[in-house]
């Protein structure tokens, strides 16, 4: 108490000096100003589920699930699109930020860009893209420009992986083609020498579930031949799927042989009629998915020029400078009342 009546004036006045100053200080701080825009993921849009109503079709491949959906997710690669050296160049140029930051090379603005933006994905499966700078419409366009960026690469993507996937099944609709003609010939011509073939019931059943086995065993395989381009062999749905067409291998290999004959060639053609039929439906779907330009994300909340600033915190800094200025006042009215000081 005797410390406090001879000096608690000029602790008093140390701390009302330095908060004054803190705050005073404070307005010649550059402002901070910090957008947010929040996007729900992608959808799950794989080739693969583009090709679903083939899969139903079929009925049998039902459990394959989606693609790529054991070892990463529409919002995981969304946000390594998001995070991505490429789409950090394309906002740094298109916003001209080596001039706006002052720096000698579009690296060193990609790198203050990469400290000004962050980039996270909520519990309820949002993702949320932050940036700061000192102008609240430049934060803003910042955070919805990564959002085209995004946008943008998502549907280069997907365009160019159903572009691989097109010139794959134009390749086997030729083959497919090419061995029905061959074996529509050589049914025509032992039709064309004993005539009219007549199959029994059991001939006939055994010919399409030899058919409609082929037909699921080849749908498996043009799904593995896509889950290649992009997926790792040792990735869970590329096993499962390899699974799966050995299975159907082993099934066709159980199917009970017919002997050489009208029956065979029967068997043969509806083979190659089904096969046919699945990769021209896959061919079509992937030409339209190709083509597809319509929007990839889903903005629930479009980045917009914040009215308050996050930095400086005024009251926060005069704060910090009150409680300095009573440290100071306490250290300096202690040395003076100390003897032989």
């Amino acid at each position: 108490m005797d410390f406090l009546r001879r000096s608690g004036r000029a602790v008093a006045l140390w701390a009302i000096g330095f908060a004054a100053l803190g705050y005073a200080g404070s307005y010649l701080v550059p402002a901070e100003y910090r957008a947010t825009a929040v996007i729900l993921p992608p959808e799950e849009d794989e080739l693969a589920s583009a090709l679903s109503s083939t899969r139903r079709t079929l009925g049998a491949l039902g459990g394959l699930g989606k693609l790529g959906g054991q070892y990463f997710t529409q919002a995981d690669i969304a946000l390594a699109t998001l995070r991505s050296r490429s789409v950090h160049e394309r906002v740094a140029v298109k916003f001209d930020l080596q001039d706006r930051y002052k720096v000698k090379s579009l690296e060193d603005a990609v790198l203050q860009l990469r400290d000004r933006v962050t980039t996270r994905i909520a519990t309820d499966g949002t993702i949320s893209v932050a940036a700061t700078d000192r102008s609240p419409q430049t934060a803003a366009g910042l955070a919805n420009a990564f959002l085209d960026e995004l946008d943008r690469s998502t549907r280069e993507f997907r365009s160019a992986r159903a572009r691989r996937a097109r010139e794959f099944l134009t390749w086997r609709v030729a083959q497919a083609d090419s061995l029905l003609r061959v074996s529509e010939r050589s049914l025509a011509s032992y039709q064309g020498n004993r005539g009219t073939i007549v199959l029994t019931p059991e001939a006939r059943g055994s010919a399409d579930a030899a058919a409609g086995l082929m037909g699921q065993k080849l749908a498996a395989e043009v799904e593995l031949a896509v889950l290649a381009s992009y997926a790792s062999p040792q990735s869970e749905e590329y096993r499962r799927l390899e699974t799966r067409v050995r299975e159907l291998s082993r099934q066709i290999g159980e199917l009970p042989a017919m002997q050489i004959g009208g029956s065979e060639l029967v068997r043969r053609v509806a083979i190659q009629q089904q096969i046919l039929a699945v990769l021209n439906t896959f061919l079509e779907e992937t030409r339209l998915r190709e083509v597809m330009d319509t929007p990839t994300i889903q903005v629930l909340d479009p980045a917009v020029p914040p009215a308050r600033r996050i930095w400086p915190r005024r009251m926060l800094i005069a704060l910090f400078g009150f409680t300095l200025g009573c440290g100071i006042g306490v250290v300096r009215a202690t040395r003076a009342q100390a003897p032989g000081v």
